[in-house]
């Protein structure tokens, strides 16, 4: 038997919203986009219906016009806004809302790192060492403590640690054949003789007053330059950095994570002593817990609100300078792996690095 023809509607898709928000993000989202707002952040044009979609609007036009495609064209990672402080699974993130009371108490603004992003340096150290004598330790100086303020570096130094803490296991033939001792032999002597002396300050004096003849050391020179103005006044915002009062529970989370994966690979050249050390120290990243990322600052939305407009104020003030200084670095890095390729290419040494600008260690998850 063949029964009668049933009546088929089929709903209208045109115009529908593509993503479901919830109201645990919709509140959340509601009170800080109302302060972007206020901010000139976000502009009334933003608003499509969701109070998410209107603060991811203002966030990503903001991103840009800071300079985050040309910080994109060497840094592997992400800057968001969330409520958590890393990424989570549907199934945590439906355990997380079931446990909490109330609203959100404060998002976060975190920035983190998928790899790390390679920067082969000594080619270009003998290229200013060429210029005056002190100007690799000025320029090493500049740079790294100004990508420290954005992200954890690896470099000489970790490895290092690294290095001293195996070695007192192994025996002198041992030693002999490990690749440890080489941290220490080979650091460049224009590094060695002169680092411990260059404070921050002298540092930046002597890139301001020396003037090399090679253009490419001078572009080298301004962008370091670039970088510290970006980063004036702005400190690294580690996420040991917060308080009890910043993230309720942060102590327990902090206890139970590892250090942040490194944003970047500082080495004097491909395959050095500093690197076999780096990719020893990665096999174990993240092996006893969660990461911690490599910038986090609170938004606490509960304030009254001219408090909580300063406070938005000051965490978009710090991911502005923090993309204008990545993105002045990001320049730097690409003329650092121009002079690397020229050194390869007058050494008739192949290159291992990639092609296109990209990472030294990929962190998997």
């Amino acid at each position: 038997m063949i029964g009668l023809p049933l009546a088929v509607s089929v709903p209208r898709l045109k115009g529908m919203r593509w993503r479901y928000c919830t109201r645990w993000d919709e509140g959340p989202a509601a009170t800080l986009g109302m302060s972007l707002l206020r901010l000139g952040i976000c502009q009334p044009s933003d608003w499509s219906g969701s109070a998410v979609d209107f603060v991811e609007r203002g966030f990503n036009r903001f991103c840009r016009e800071n300079g985050a495609a040309e910080a994109k064209r060497v840094w592997v990672g992400e800057l968001r806004i969330g409520d958590s402080l890393f990424e989570l699974t549907e199934q945590e993130r439906n355990q997380m809302e079931a446990e909490r009371e109330g609203a959100t108490p404060q998002l976060f603004l975190t920035g983190d790192y998928e790899a790390a992003a390679s920067i082969p340096i000594g080619a270009t150290l003998r290229r200013l060492e060429a210029e005056d004598e002190l100007l690799p330790a000025a320029f090493y100086r500049v740079f790294v403590a100004n990508l420290y303020k954005w992200m954890r570096v690896y470099e000489y130094v970790d490895a290092q640690e690294h290095a001293e803490m195996w070695m007192e296991d192994l025996d002198e033939e041992e030693l002999q054949a490990s690749v440890y001792r080489k941290v220490e032999t080979e650091i460049p002597s224009c590094i060695q003789k002169h680092a411990s002396r260059m404070g921050h300050n002298r540092a930046c004096r002597l890139l301001q007053e020396i003037k090399p003849a090679a253009p490419l050391a001078r572009q080298l020179i301004r962008h370091v330059l670039e970088m510290d103005a970006h980063g004036l006044g702005h400190k690294h915002a580690w996420p040991g950095h917060l308080t009890e009062k910043d993230a309720p529970g942060i102590s327990d989370w902090l206890m139970d994570a590892e250090s942040s994966r490194p944003g970047c690979l500082i080495t004097w050249y491909e395959n050095d002593a500093i690197n076999a050390c780096f990719d020893e120290d990665a096999q174990h990243m993240g092996e006893n817990g969660p990461c911690q990322p490599n910038v986090v600052r609170p938004i606490r939305l509960g304030r009254p609100i001219r408090k909580l407009d300063e406070e938005v104020r000051r965490v978009f003030e710090h991911a502005g300078a923090m993309l204008q200084s990545l993105a002045s670095g990001a320049k730097v890095v690409e003329i650092i792996r121009e002079l690397y390729d020229e050194y390869l290419r007058e050494h008739r040494i192949q290159p291992g690095l990639p092609v296109e600008p990209g990472a030294s260690g990929i962190w998997n998850q």
